[in-house]
């Protein structure tokens, strides 16, 4: 049974614009063969963070939301942060009203 979440992923802010997105294609794909769907995406770009993550002081944000079975959400978590390119990511279940 597909849930649907919103995901936001933080990339290193100082990747060269090809890099990053192929990151981002490389992320779009991952959510699509774990059978998912993007319903929307939202670059955010560059922001500074609240702290430092691995030394970096600015990340560059997308957020999408999307549909995917619960089953494959630790796979799918798992293979986004093994990623060089990730600072952090957050997948939040949506709720239904």
């Amino acid at each position: 049974m597909k849930q649907k979440y919103e995901f936001v992923v933080v990339l290193k802010a100082l990747l060269p614009e090809d890099v990053r997105l192929s990151a981002q294609s490389k992320i779009e794909g991952m959510i699509k063969t774990d059978g998912g769907v993007i319903s929307k995406t939202d670059v955010w770009g560059k922001k500074h963070l609240a702290y430092k993550i691995k030394k970096h002081d600015e990340g560059f944000y997308i957020a999408y939301r999307i549909e995917i079975d619960k089953s494959n959400t630790n796979s799918f978590t798992s293979n986004v942060g093994l990623m060089p390119e990730v600072l952090r990511y957050l997948l939040i279940k949506e709720e239904e009203l």
